[in-house]
């Protein structure tokens, strides 16, 4: 931006301390305002940089607003006046107390601009954002976000969840930017309306035809049926739960009127009329397998693993394979099938069907998607060893389902840009059921930043274990008896 030489001509006044006073207004008002006048007294010169870099006098009476920055270096009175501009008020403060005369610069400026907001995810309490915005001059450095004309809270994040809503509700947001230069953007403005969720069921109905009965198109309550018409999908024909939050929720293992949170599980989906669950909080920390840090001779059980499966009242087997990665002999696998499964009493244990799990694993691949690794961990193309048990974790394709579906072709490596769509994630380092195919030492774990990875499988001895949420199948023959499904009304089956 060129800084040139001009002769400029001004009315000559004489003033004494002078101060314009500005009153604080909303970042609507001010844009919904007229604009001030500028030269109505005569004694500023208002000059605009033109498209070569000089600098003209303007004949305007209203100050430049789109297109123009005040250059406060320039701008200046000839006997030390004072000139303060207000940008958000669009406003000169004039401090002087003798005759003067002042030159009032600004130069060309490409201001930021917000594009588009696009709804992401919508639930019956919260409504989740994208904001596309582009810098001027300068870039994009900040995002300001209302909801219903209340006050901007600031973000550098280009996305937004606005939380602690009321369903069936039509909600305004507003979105502004600010550039590196501390110019802001126009206030973009649009409109979504939370869901208004009512359950489709009676009491006595079965659980998976309640389930499927709330889905009526692709994304209603947050619910997607993976047929092999929708793009990106499993293309098993299950009925997914996908989004930031749904109403999943179902209360098992206590008849308290408040469900415990500990005993608050998520409907995961419905699969061949088998509702899948997953624990809503951590189990506990643990090593996927504990059993590598004892090393056995040949043909001789590892003794700290033969200790683990008599303090969980299981006979010791002679010559148990000495750790790994596999997961049929995994000492997370023994604990949830009975220290686990002892905390439920037999009524409770019995709505758990025995489930087949592929559990060969696979390879890691970053570039994979929730469809690409559902194809190689459970789809017609995944390893065929499998393990007949009631209590698993959750698949890495579940997880990489979760999200809302805008998000179904990025990677999972990268899902950390996916972490307010997805109800799964749970700020933890956390186990899966899949194995790294290739490692004999790895096993497939969602990290804290919410995409997935690999970890040592016995990582107690490496760096602390990772988190555990049971997750299993109650039987196809599941009574639906009450609950909307939100975590202070779980369903409640029979």
């Amino acid at each position: 931006m060129k800084k040139k030489y001009v002769v400029m001509f001004s009315v000559l006044i004489i003033l004494s301390v002078v101060i314009y006073i500005c009153i604080p207004k909303t970042k609507e008002e001010v844009e919904d305002k007229t604009k001030t006048n500028v030269n109505t007294n005569g004694f500023l010169t208002l000059m605009l940089e033109q498209d070569d870099g000089t600098y003209e006098k303007s004949s305007s009476s209203l100050w430049p607003e789109d297109g123009y920055i005040f250059n406060n270096v320039l701008s200046k009175c000839e006997n030390g006046g004072e000139l303060i501009w207000n940008n958000e008020l669009k406003t000169i403060t004039l401090k002087t107390d003798k005759t003067d005369k002042c030159y009032v610069y600004f130069d060309k400026y490409t201001d930021p601009t917000v594009n588009s907001i696009t709804i992401t995810d919508t639930t019956t309490l919260s409504i989740s954002i994208r904001v596309s915005a582009s810098g001027g001059t300068n870039s994009v450095t900040t995002y300001y976000y209302s909801i219903n004309n209340g006050a901007y809270t600031s973000s550098i994040s280009n996305t937004k969840t606005f939380t602690g809503l009321s369903k069936g509700t039509t909600y305004t947001i507003k979105v502004y930017v600010k550039d590196t230069n501390g110019v802001d953007s126009s206030v973009k403005t649009t409109s979504a309306e939370t869901e208004n969720l009512t359950y489709i069921c009676t009491t006595g109905t079965n659980l998976a035809t309640c389930i499927k009965n709330q889905y009526t198109s692709q994304g209603t309550n947050e619910i997607y049926y993976h047929t092999s018409s929708l793009a990106n999908s499993a293309a098993d024909n299950s009925y997914r739960y996908s989004g930031a939050n749904p109403n999943n929720y179902v209360c098992f293992g206590s008849d308290a009127s408040t469900c415990p949170n500990d005993n608050l599980y998520r409907i995961i989906g419905v699969f061949d009329n088998e509702i899948k669950l997953i624990k809503s909080t951590n189990y506990g920390d643990y090593a996927w397998d504990d059993g590598r840090a004892v090393v056995a001779t040949s043909n001789v059980s590892s003794v700290k693993r033969q200790i683990f499966l008599k303090e969980n009242g299981i006979l010791a087997v002679p010559e148990m394979p000495v750790g790994g990665n596999i997961w049929s002999s995994s000492s997370i696998r023994i604990k949830l099938n009975t220290t686990y499964m002892n905390t439920f009493n037999s009524t409770r244990q019995n709505k758990i069907a025995t489930h087949t799990w592929k559990v060969g694993g696979m390879e890691f691949n970053d570039t994979y998607t929730a469809k690409q690794y559902y194809n190689v961990e459970i789809g017609s193309s995944s390893n065929s060893t499998t393990d007949s048990i009631k209590i698993g974790l959750m698949y890495v394709s579940d997880y990489g389902f979760a999200v809302s579906n805008s998000y179904w072709t990025t990677a999972l490596y990268n899902y950390d840009s996916a972490l307010n769509s997805n109800w799964l994630y749970l700020g933890l380092d956390e186990w899966t059921i899949a194995r790294v195919s290739s490692h004999s030492y790895y096993v497939f774990s969602v990290n804290s930043a919410g995409n997935i990875s690999g970890n040592n499988y016995d990582n107690s001895s490496v760096a602390g274990s990772l988190a555990v949420r049971p997750s299993f199948y109650l039987i196809s023959s599941t009574i639906y008896v009450s609950g909307s499904g939100t975590s202070s009304d779980p369903i409640r089956i029979n």
